[in-house]
């Protein structure tokens, strides 16, 4: 399937369906799919990123073998909508050992930059409030940055950061 072609102009939301529902029949097609991902420029790689979100959410599991990759070249992506559709998918999985430290200190450096929309940050909370579940000296650190960041951030941020700290104060 030639992806690339498909996704020069936005699917229409029936477009995107189909588009996932095939990415979905083919092992060979998620692969290929994160290649124009992680390696094009916008508009393709935000794009092909939003069906592999979509593909991952209609079929839960779809991009388990692939975590580490995705994880490992977050830190080379260009694309502020590529980042948020990865940090979206990210959010639903046990994210591997070898690569839970790379992803919480890219998810640290997300919250505390102006350069990364609120889409993104709120992912990347997210990301390091499931594994401050599993190493609680997190905590305090996510905690502060959370707090120190509400004045240069949006509503959506604040109540975010706030419904996080709710909970981390019943851990």
């Amino acid at each position: 399937m030639d992806f690339r072609s498909l996704l020069a102009d936005i699917p229409s939301g029936i477009g995107r369906d189909l588009l996932i529902s095939e990415v979905i029949k083919s092992d060979a097609h998620f692969p290929a799919l994160l290649q124009l991902a992680l390696h094009e420029k916008d508009p393709l790689s935000w794009r092909a990123c939003w069906l592999l979100d979509g593909a991952d959410e209609k079929k839960p599991g779809i991009a388990k073998k692939y975590i580490p990759r995705i994880v490992e070249s977050l830190s080379e992506l260009e694309s502020k909508g590529a980042l948020r559709s990865l940090l979206r998918l990210l959010s639903r999985y046990d994210i591997p050992e070898d690569e839970q430290g790379l992803l919480i200190d890219l998810c640290f450096s997300y919250l505390v930059s102006e350069l990364y929309p609120v889409a993104v940050k709120a992912h990347a909370m997210q990301i390091i409030y499931q594994h401050v579940l599993i190493y609680p000296e997190l905590k305090g650190e996510l905690i502060t940055v959370i707090e120190d960041q509400e004045e240069n951030n949006s509503v959506g941020f604040k109540s975010r950061g706030r419904n996080l700290i709710k909970q981390m104060e019943k851990l």
